[in-house]
């Protein structure tokens, strides 16, 4: 990948901030999402874009849509009449390299600069470490499409979720009730017991393979969720993983952090994490 780069700021960004009437652009532009036209880059037949491009034909139903190589891209990115789904690498302002790749969806229009660069993103998906040959999450990259499109019809619904960034998934785990989540021990970036770990779920956790995971996901198992650690390239302290827990059946994100990696505090769900994402299961 490698034309495109990001600077991710955050996750969820467009919210019409840098207009004198926020709540209005940003209302415009996701009631009027449908009548538009979403663009997918699709630039080479890798795995990666071949599997892009076979979700958006399965399930991609909020607009009309057409794919477009990356030339097509470079000459229409400003049209304000389309919006772009792609693949890109994204980086933060300190780090001199990218270090996550995502699956992000951007509306057309002139790009704007107010100190930290800023594009008209709609919304960031982590799906593993920059130049992963392995591709080891790129099964997640059908529930991604879901999972944003979900996020249109929610701001449609409720403008304002707009302005609450990442945060309009810190408070959906009450939604994993009646589902077993699947992690994986490698996810945990803490200690815990397998007897004592399961138990804090009531019994609706297991501790599973990565295939196992993957087959949930793949399969689309119902009454299950699936635990996913994203972490960057190098993995250092001083860079960002991602921890989301993701239904198998509905593709509905219930659960995202970013996290800052230390000594202290290694990738993967914490302590603290688990605690909330346990507290449905407590009732």
């Amino acid at each position: 990948m490698r034309h495109f780069i990001i600077l991710a700021a955050s996750l969820f960004v467009f919210t019409g901030s840098f207009s004198q009437n926020p709540i209005t652009q940003t209302r415009n532009t996701f009631n009027n999402y449908g009548k538009k036209t979403t663009k997918v880059v699709i630039p080479s037949t890798s795995l990666a874009d071949l599997m892009l491009r076979d979700a958006v034909n399965k399930s991609w139903r909020i607009s009309p849509f057409e794919f477009c190589d990356y030339a097509e891209y470079q000459k229409i990115k400003q049209d304000t009449n389309y919006f772009f789904l792609m693949r890109v690498d994204g980086m933060y302002k300190k780090d001199l390299e990218p270090k996550i790749e995502y699956l992000t969806l951007i509306k057309g229009g002139a790009e704007v600069k107010r100190g930290l660069y800023s594009s008209h993103n709609i919304i960031n998906l982590p799906i593993q470490q920059s130049e992963d040959l392995d591709g080891g999450n790129l099964f997640l990259i059908p529930a991604y499409v879901d999972i944003i499109q979900d996020h249109i019809y929610r701001i449609q619904e409720s403008v304002l979720l707009a302005f609450k960034g990442s945060l309009i998934y810190s408070d959906r785990v009450s939604m994993l009730k009646g589902k077993t989540v699947l992690f994986s021990k490698d996810q945990l970036g803490y200690e815990i017991a397998d007897e004592e770990f399961v138990k804090l779920f009531k019994g609706d956790a297991k501790l599973v393979s990565a295939d196992d995971i993957e087959d949930a996901v793949t399969d689309n198992k119902e009454n299950s969720a699936v635990a996913v650690v994203v972490i960057p390239k190098g993995g250092t302290p001083g860079s960002y993983c991602y921890k989301m827990i993701i239904t198998t059946d509905s593709h509905q994100l219930l659960f995202l952090r970013r996290q800052k990696i230390s000594k202290r505090s290694p990738a993967g769900f914490s302590a603290e994490d688990i605690r909330k994402i346990t507290a449905p299961y407590q009732f």
